[in-house]
């Protein structure tokens, strides 16, 4: 087999990866590929189906799998890379289920093929917006009578696929978590270093999470009755991110306000109804477009996905969802940390105060021995302490770019 690398773009429904695909392979000049087509194609039966005759006979539907596996590996018989989509998790009559995909991937891992997972995730509200439109437009069947994808139910599936992440991370595969509503540059840079290509400058690729206050911007932006897409310290760090993508060509920025779903009221309760204004600020040179306001309560959730009276209008039920949202907040921006080559802290002492989140991601990323660089100000060097200080601080952006050598 001519097939040298590949990667794959997977995750749950509803995150429109045929637009990244389609967005990289042009980008890159590499070949794509869709699995479920495949599947599909060699079962004569749309994917929503045939994934649930895995919970029937899985080893007799598995076997089809297979077939429509050894197509897929037909068609790219002349490539040396390439570039596919395939869940590696269904999720039908509100079972999540392994597709037997995975183990074909690691059989060919095994015999020597370079094969990268990319775990793809998007804010939940989005991912159900875009699976209720569908819906709503007969492009996949009404699920919501007899198998309902309510939010938590979302969360769990999104769960799933990244626990299967992090085991197939010990592995020969190389496995990323990555949300979408990073620049559509990061997606392709992503993906070209995955696939082992040079920048544009040359280098080789390196990956940096960008760690910075999230939580107490928040709060200053509600007290001052500032939308937090609007507020100024909000957009100034992300000027930042963006500041550090332009002037890095071989870096891929991880940046954990691409995802944003714990927004709640002064009182602490989650809210459903989410506006641009009540989220961190995204660029708009991403892959995707979103839509905003999105009403979780609204009837096309009702009559297409999950029951609103038993789910969004349930206090006990929403009181679960952002736990729900908590913990996974944990779980993937420390993914993020340990996936990256570095860590910048940016502003870390914002406001004159110390940052819990900062604090821990800071301390995580010196235990696994990566690099550290913090960017404080002048006027915000008001560390209390520093002894078991182990990141290299810095004054300035453009203190920061020397370093990296980038400018």
């Amino acid at each position: 087999m001519k097939l040298k690398r590949v990667v794959v773009l997977t995750g749950t429904s509803g995150l429109d990866l045929d637009r990244a695909v389609k967005y990289i392979g042009s980008r890159l000049g590499v070949p794509t590929a869709k699995y479920e087509d495949y599947v599909e194609e060699y079962m004569r039966a749309p994917i929503y189906h045939v994934a649930e005759l895995l919970l029937a006979d899985y080893r007799t539907t598995a076997e089809r799998f297979k077939k429509a596996f050894e197509h897929l590996l037909d068609d790219l018989r002349d490539e040396e890379e390439a570039l596919i989509t395939a869940h590696i998790v269904y999720y039908r009559r509100l079972n999540t289920i392994v597709s037997p995909f995975l183990a074909f991937l690691a059989e060919l891992s095994t015999n020597g093929l370079k094969v990268a997972l990319v775990d793809y995730i998007d804010d939940y509200y989005h991912v159900l917006y875009r699976l209720a439109r569908r819906a709503a437009e007969r492009v996949t069947p009404d699920i919501a009578s007899f198998q309902p994808l309510d939010p938590v139910g979302l969360l769990s599936w999104r769960g799933v696929n990244l626990s299967l992440i992090h085991m197939l991370s010990v592995t020969t595969m190389d496995t990323v978590v990555f949300a979408s509503k990073h620049s559509a540059e990061s997606h392709a840079r992503l993906v070209a270093m995955l696939l082992g290509k040079k920048a544009e400058n040359g280098k080789r690729y390196e990956s940096v999470y960008v760690s910075h206050p999230i939580t107490k911007v928040r709060a200053r932006a509600e007290r001052e009755g500032v939308g937090l897409s609007r507020y100024p310290d909000a957009i100034e760090i992300e000027e930042f991110k963006e500041r550090l993508e332009k002037s890095c060509p071989n870096l891929v920025v991880y940046s954990p306000t691409t995802i944003d779903e714990l927004i709640i009221d002064s009182e602490g309760k989650l809210i459903t109804k989410i506006t641009r204004d009540l989220r961190w600020p995204h660029r708009e040179n991403n892959i995707h477009e979103y839509a905003y306001p999105i009403d979780l309560a609204d009837e096309i959730f009702d009559r297409n996905l999950y029951p609103v009276k038993s789910t969004i209008r349930n206090e006990g039920y929403l009181y679960f969802l952002k736990t729900q949202i908590e913990a996974s907040i944990e779980r993937r921006d420390l993914s993020y940390v340990s996936q990256a080559d570095y860590v910048v802290a940016y502003r870390p002492t914002l406001y004159g105060e110390q940052h819990m989140g900062v604090e821990t991601e800071i301390k995580t990323a010196i235990a696994m021995a990566k690099p550290v660089f913090s960017v404080i100000p002048e006027e915000e060097r008001k560390i209390p302490y520093t002894l078991f200080r182990f990141e290299y601080p810095l004054r300035s952006v453009e203190d920061l770019l020397r370093v990296l050598k980038c400018e």
